[in-house]
C-alpha cells in the first residue's frame, strides 16, 4: 500500500473467524444485583443492535444475536471467548461471541452462545446503552459478590434504636417534590449499577422530613448497599427499615433480603470487613491457521479509513488468491475491587504470519489500566483503547479523566493520538465532555467538544451529543457529531430496540455518516494518483494552495454512507419463531486511492433488501436451532435472491456442530447473471472446560454467465472454491 494507506500500529492477536481480525468485540462481562435478580451484562468495544434469541429447551444454552453497527473505528469479526466462574447458585457461565452464519453477509450480524453449567431461569434483554446486551437470572441476585460499585456512607440518619415507629406521611408540597424527584433519581442510577450515585442521593432524601418517598428511600439504601457487597451496612438499612414499617409486603420482601445476608456475627465485622474484595485475572490465548482462498477485501483495505464501509452482497465472493496464514491471539484482563477503589488492566494483542507473502503483522488493539474511585468520584483510564464516547471516534494512545462532581453529573477529558498514523503527519486531539446520569428516569446522555490537530492546523472541530433512553421495554441510543471547521455533519444516528413482550421484539437503526470522518487530512489520503511525489504533509501542500482551499476540497472528497434497518421477531409456538427485517444502503462516490481503489468507486444508489427468517428450535434434541432464510435484494444495476439454512447442534457438553447452506443468484442490468452455492460446517470441540478446538471447512460454486452479444450468449465460467481455518483457544 505504499504510502497511501494508514500504517498499522505493532501489536499481537489473533483472529478466530476472518483472515482480517484485529480486536474480539467483548469488552467486559460483569454481574450485579437488581432486586432478586442477577444480572450479567455483557459489554462490547463498539456499539451493537440487539435483536432476538434462541433459548435451548435444556434452560442451559441461548443464542443473542445482534448487529454490529457502523463505525469510524477499526473493527472487525473475532471469535472470542469468556467465562465466569460459579457464585453461589449462579452456575458458571460461557460466553462465546462469534459471526453469525445465518444472516447475508451484507448485514454484520453476529451472535453471543452463551453456555450455563446448570439449568437457569433467564431472558436476555437489549442494554441500557447500545454498547451492552444483559442476561437476567431470576432468583439469583443474592448469589452476586461484591457490586460495580461501592456505596458512600449515609451520613447524618438517626439509628435504628432513635427513631419512633412510624407509617408514612406527607410531608409539604415542596418537599414531597424534591423527595419525588431525589428517589426518581435514586432509582435511576441503582437500575444502571452505579450505587455510589443512588447512596448519595438517597442519603438527601431521608434527611428530608418525613415524607411519601420515604419508605421507598430505606428499602432501596439497603439494596445499594447489597449491592455494593456492604453486608453489614445493608443489615443496618434493613434493620432500620423494619423498625418503621414492621407489616407490610415491602416488610415481607425486606425480612427476606436479610437472611439471604451473611450472618449478623459476619456482619458485625465492620462495613469495610463486610465488602468481599474482588481480585481475578482472565483472557484467552489462542492460535489458527487459515488455508484456501481469501477475501475480494484485502487486508490493507480493511486496515484503511475506508475499512467501516458496508459489504455489498457483490463483493463477498472469493477471490483467486491462495490463502496460507498463522494468526495469534493475546487477550489478558486483570481485575482488582475492593471498597475504595475498581481497577482494571487490559492487553489485547494480534500477530499475522503471510506464509505466502512471506511477512508478518502485528497490531495492539488494547494496552490500558482502568482507575475507578469509588470514593471520591474520579476515574481514569491510560493506555491504547477504544473509544467510548465523548466525540472520539477511533482507537487511540491517550488519557482519559473523569470527576463525578454532582450523583448524576460527570465532567470528562480526553488527550490522545490515533493509534493509526496517516503518512508522515502528526496528530493529536483533545476534548471535553459533560455526562448527565438522569436528566430524567429514563433519560441521559452526555454534550461534548473535541479539537483535533494535524501538522499544526486544526484538523476537525467537532461538537455534539450522545442521547441514552432506557424504560425497561424500550433501549435508544442518539448521536450527532458536527465539524465546525470544515462545516459538515460527520454522524447523525438513531438506535432502538423495543422489547414488546417476551416473545417480541423490535429493533430499527438509521445511521448517516461520512467515510472516512471529515477531517483536513482526507486531502492527503484522495490525491490524485497522477502525482510523482505525492505530499506526505499538510505543510507540503500549503506550499501550493492556501488552507481554505484544501478545507474546500475536503468537503468535495469526503464520501457519506447511509445506511437503515428496521426488523422484528416473535414466537409463534414453544419451537417456531418468525421474523423479518427491511434495510436500505447508500455510499456515496468514492474517489480514486492508489493501490487501494485505483479506479475510485461510483456511488451504489439505493441498494435494497428485505428479508425472512423462520427460527425453530428443539426440534429434534434439548439443544438444536434451525433458521431459515430468505432475502431479495436489489439496486440501480442488479438483483438478487438469498436463500440460506443454519443449524446448531448441541451434541454434548463438549462438541459443538454448525452446518450450512446458502444459494444466492443475481441478474444484472447487461443481462449478466450469477450463481453461487456455498456450504459450510464448522465443528467446536471443547477437550476441557476451559480448552476448545474449532475448525471450518467451507466449498464455494459459482456460475457466471457473462453478457451477451449479437453473436450469442455470454460466455459461461464456472470455478469452485474451498477454504478452512483450525486452531485452539485457551480460556483462563
Amino acid at each position: 500500500m505504499k504510502n497511501y494507506l494508514l500504517k498499522p500500529v505493532a501489536a499481537c492477536i489473533c483472529a478466530a473467524f476472518a483472515a482480517a481480525a484485529h480486536a474480539q468485540l467483548i469488552d467486559e462481562v460483569d454481574l450485579r444485583q437488581e432486586g432478586a435478580n442477577a444480572v450479567m451484562q455483557i459489554r462490547f468495544v463498539t456499539p451493537v443492535l440487539y435483536s432476538k434469541s434462541i433459548s435451548a429447551r435444556a434452560s442451559d444454552l441461548v443464542q443473542s444475536f445482534y448487529t454490529v453497527l457502523p463505525t469510524l473505528d477499526q473493527v472487525n469479526d473475532v471469535v472470542s471467548e469468556r467465562r465466569l466462574p460459579a457464585s453461589g447458585d449462579i452456575p458458571s457461565i460461557n460466553i462465546t461471541d462469534e459471526l453469525d452464519m445465518s444472516a447475508p453477509q451484507v448485514i454484520p450480524s453476529r451472535k453471543l452462545v452463551i453456555r450455563f453449567g446448570t439449568p437457569v431461569r433467564f431472558r436476555v434483554r437489549a442494554g441500557r446503552d447500545n454498547r451492552s446486551i444483559e442476561v437476567v437470572m431470576d432468583g439469583l441476585g443474592s448469589s452476586v459478590r461484591g457490586g460495580l460499585a461501592a456505596a458512600p456512607p449515609l451520613l447524618a440518619r438517626p439509628a435504628a434504636a432513635d427513631v419512633p415507629v412510624a407509617p408514612s406521611v406527607k410531608a409539604s408540597a415542596e418537599i414531597e417534590a424534591s423527595a419525588v424527584a431525589l428517589l426518581r433519581q435514586a432509582q435511576s442510577t441503582f437500575d444502571g449499577g452505579n450505587y455510589a450515585a443512588a447512596g448519595a442521593a438517597l442519603n438527601q432524601l431521608l434527611n428530608l422530613p418525613p415524607n411519601s418517598a420515604s419508605r421507598k428511600a430505606h428499602e432501596l439504601a439497603g439494596l445499594a448497599r447489597a449491592n455494593a457487597g456492604d453486608n453489614a451496612g445493608a443489615a443496618k438499612e434493613f434493620e432500620l427499615f423494619l423498625k418503621l414499617y414492621p407489616v407490610g409486603v415491602d416488610s415481607d420482601r425486606v425480612r427476606q433480603l436479610m437472611s439471604a445476608l451473611p450472618s449478623a456475627q459476619a456482619a458485625a465485622g465492620g462495613a469495610n470487613k463486610g465488602v468481599e474484595v474482588i481480585s481475578n485475572t482472565s483472557g484467552s490465548v489462542s492460535m489458527f491457521y487459515y488455508g484456501g482462498k481469501s477475501d475480494v477485501r484485502s487486508q490493507e483495505f480493511k486496515d484503511s479509513v475506508l475499512g467501516g464501509l458496508p459489504i455489498l452482497q457483490s463483493d463477498t465472493t472469493l477471490s483467486n488468491v491462495d490463502q496460507r496464514q498463522w494468526q495469534s491471539n493475546v487477550d489478558l484482563n486483570w481485575r482488582y475491587r475492593d471498597t475504595e477503589k475498581d481497577m482494571r488492566f487490559v492487553f489485547r494483542d494480534n500477530f499475522n504470519l503471510d506464509q505466502i507473502k512471506d511477512s508478518g503483522k502485528q497490531r495492539l488493539s488494547a494496552l490500558y489500566f482502568d482507575y475507578r474511585s469509588l470514593v471520591n468520584g474520579t476515574s481514569m483510564r491510560v493506555g491504547r483503547q477504544s473509544p467510548n464516547g465523548g466525540g472520539v471516534l477511533y482507537r487511540f494512545d491517550g488519557v482519559q479523566a473523569g470527576y463525578t462532581f454532582q450523583p448524576k453529573w460527570k465532567v470528562n477529558a480526553v488527550v490522545g493520538t490515533p493509534s493509526d498514523p496517516l503518512l508522515d503527519t502528526r496528530r493529536t486531539f483533545y476534548g471535553l465532555s459533560v455526562d448527565a446520569e438522569a436528566l430524567t428516569k429514563e433519560l441521559s446522555g452526555s454534550a461534548f467538544l473535541i479539537e483535533q490537530v494535524i501538522d499544526g492546523e486544526t484538523d476537525r472541530r467537532g461538537v455534539g451529543a450522545d442521547l441514552r433512553y432506557f424504560s425497561g421495554s424500550v433501549s435508544a441510543s442518539a448521536q450527532f457529531d458536527y465539524d465546525l471547521i470544515n462545516k459538515g455533519v460527520n454522524i447523525a444516528a438513531l438506535q432502538a430496540t423495543w422489547q414488546v413482550s417476551d416473545a417480541t421484539v423490535i429493533n430499527a437503526m438509521f445511521d448517516r455518516r461520512t467515510t472516512p470522518i471529515l477531517s483536513l487530512g482526507n486531502v492527503l489520503f484522495f490525491q490524485n494518483p497522477a502525482l510523482l511525489a505525492p505530499a506526505q504533509r499538510i505543510q507540503d501542500l500549503l506550499g501550493v494552495m492556501p488552507i481554505e482551499t484544501l478545507r474546500t476540497q475536503v468537503k468535495g472528497l469526503t464520501p457519506y454512507q447511509t445506511q437503515a434497518h428496521i426488523g422484528g421477531t416473535t414466537t409463534l409456538t414453544k419451537t417456531w419463531q418468525v421474523g423479518g427485517d427491511l434495510s436500505l444502503t447508500n455510499v456515496d462516490e468514492i474517489k480514486p486511492v492508489v493501490d487501494l481503489l485505483p479506479t475510485g468507486q461510483a456511488s451504489t444508489g439505493n441498494l435494497w433488501s428485505a428479508g425472512a427468517q423462520f427460527i425453530g428450535s428443539n426440534l429434534y434434541s434439548a439443544r438444536d436451532t434451525h433458521v431459515f432464510n430468505l432475502t431479495f435484494m436489489g439496486g440501480p444495476i442488479h438483483h438478487g435472491t438469498l436463500l440460506s439454512y443454519n443449524n446448531l447442534t448441541g451434541l454434548s457438553e463438549k462438541w459443538q456442530l454448525e452446518p450450512s447452506l446458502k444459494y444466492y443468484t443475481q441478474s444484472s442490468a447487461d443481462s449478466s447473471s450469477n450463481d453461487l452455492w456455498t456450504v459450510a460446517i464448522r465443528a467446536v470441540y471443547h477437550v476441557r472446560q476451559q480448552v476448545a478446538l474449532e475448525t471450518e471447512l467451507t466449498y464455494e460454486r459459482s456460475n457466471q454467465q457473462g453478457v451477451p452479444s449479437a453473436s450469442g450468449p455470454g460466455m459461461l465460467t464456472s470455478s469452485n472454491r474451498m477454504n478452512y481455518y483450525l486452531g485452539l483457544r485457551y480460556e483462563f
